[in-house]
């Protein structure tokens, strides 16, 4: 009964610690998802790794930015497709995204925006992002807050 007793506590103790792990990993607290910007830059590396895609981006000034998304299987399927071959360093990219709550630069990929004007969506639920985008980059805009301010 001792060692019966043992072995539950045992178990009980790896599950909960899984479970919690597994909650704090889909949390998308980190991200200011109230907010979407828009930065320009040069990709230095598109990560298409698994359990979550990453996106390095350089800007004009020497930031470096990373930015999280979906994970890959989900952005096989979506239109236009993603693979580990989208995005390759020194491309020149425009992303909205959810900002870090703690200002580091960063944050949660809404879409990424090619030199064509292609919309991808490796987004998940870090950030929405909203549909006017398209409208808003051709109106000029580089946040949702500047393109509804103005909108008022």
């Amino acid at each position: 009964m001792k060692n019966f007793l043992k072995n539950v506590a045992v178990a009980s103790l790896v599950v909960g610690t899984a479970m919690e792990s597994a909650i704090a990993h889909h949390s998308f607290a980190m991200f200011d998802r109230g907010r979407e910007e828009l930065l320009s830059g040069k990709v230095v590396r598109w990560a298409f790794n698994s359990p979550h895609i990453a996106l390095y981006m350089e800007t004009a000034d020497g930031t470096l930015y990373s930015f999280e998304g979906a994970a890959p299987p989900s952005l096989i399927s979506r239109s236009p497709s993603m693979t580990g071959f989208t995005f390759q360093p020194g491309q020149e990219v425009k992303v909205v995204y959810c900002p870090l709550h703690d200002g580091r630069p960063g944050g949660a990929v809404g879409y990424i925006i090619d030199a064509a004007g292609t919309f991808y969506s490796p987004n998940d639920g870090g950030c929405g992002p909203s549909r006017d985008w398209e409208k808003w980059l051709a109106a000029g805009y580089t946040s949702r807050a500047e393109a509804e301010k103005a909108a008022k």
